[in-house]
């Protein structure tokens, strides 16, 4: 259990989760509201984590690796003018931007959310310990579904999840309850991760994924910064989660069922290798 623990705050949602055990004991020594602290965790995110180009860092893509030998094979080729042109660009930014503005404010008030739901601090604290192995169990089990079906395909089922994970606090609440939150924040932090690094690439190719993935990360950034911007207004204006847990529920459903209508977008191939990437 200690290695769980351990684990999950060695990922990103685990260093929300990580801040969250002292959110409430800080905002309330302070005399702060939890607006005006996420407002600081906000900007504190943007500055942290929108950088340069790697070159700006003396950094450079497999550097000193041999080329492949392989034979080139077929892939799409898409300029990031034409990825944003897709729907399906537009519906991965949406779901990698819902995981992450969801997700982050969940984790970040994880412990009042529970003690709202009448967990104690310290159960609230070993359901952190089941979202990260839950979390490493979907990214797996998404990334073999992945070399099956395609991402957009499997975006319904990470929605659904997150969906549950927004909705189960708001109706629900007791340890059962609690289980099933961990379960499903787990589940679809996991699954996101699985479809966001394979989406990209599946469906634009490699010649320009890294402007592609560039336009993508500020979207996932913002959803982290802003995320728990509604949850910090719904406690302090309504004195509960209610309110913004339903409306999270009803935007990833929303996204779910939106994922069916993307269509795979259409673009001519050209042959690749790996020689052609690094020269």
């Amino acid at each position: 259990m200690g290695a769980g623990t351990f684990g999950s705050f060695m990922t990103l949602p685990g260093q929300t989760a990580g801040v969250s055990v002292f959110f409430d004991p800080i905002t309330a020594d302070l005399g702060i509201s939890h607006t005006s602290a996420s407002i600081a965790y906000a900007l504190g995110k943007l500055a942290a984590l929108f950088r340069d180009r790697p070159e700006t860092f003396g950094l450079s893509t497999d550097a000193g690796l041999p080329p492949a030998s392989e034979a080139p094979r077929e892939e799409p080729s898409f300029t990031r003018e034409q990825a944003l042109r897709t729907g399906v660009f537009w519906l991965l930014c949406a779901a990698g931007f819902l995981t992450n503005a969801i997700g982050t404010a969940l984790l970040l008030n994880h412990f009042s959310i529970m003690q709202t739901a009448g967990i104690a601090h310290s159960d609230a604290l070993l359901l952190l310990s089941l979202l990260a192995g839950v979390q490493a169990a979907a990214t797996l089990g998404t990334g073999f579904l992945v070399d099956r079906y395609e991402p957009r395909h499997l975006v319904p089922l990470a929605m659904l999840m997150l969906a549950l994970a927004s909705g189960l606090p708001a109706f629900g609440s007791g340890i059962p309850i609690s289980v099933l939150y961990a379960l499903s924040l787990g589940g679809a932090y996991g699954s996101q991760q699985a479809i966001n690094a394979a989406g990209y690439a599946q469906y634009f190719g490699r010649d320009h994924l890294g402007a592609i993935r560039g336009a993508s990360f500020v979207f996932g950034i913002a959803g982290a910064a802003f995320g728990p911007l509604p949850f910090a207004a719904s406690i302090d204006w309504t004195g509960s989660y209610t309110a913004v847990l339903i409306g999270c529920c009803a935007l990833c459903l929303t996204c779910g069922a939106g994922a069916f209508a993307v269509k795979r977008p259409s673009s001519s191939t050209k042959p690749m290798s790996n020689c052609e990437q690094t020269s």
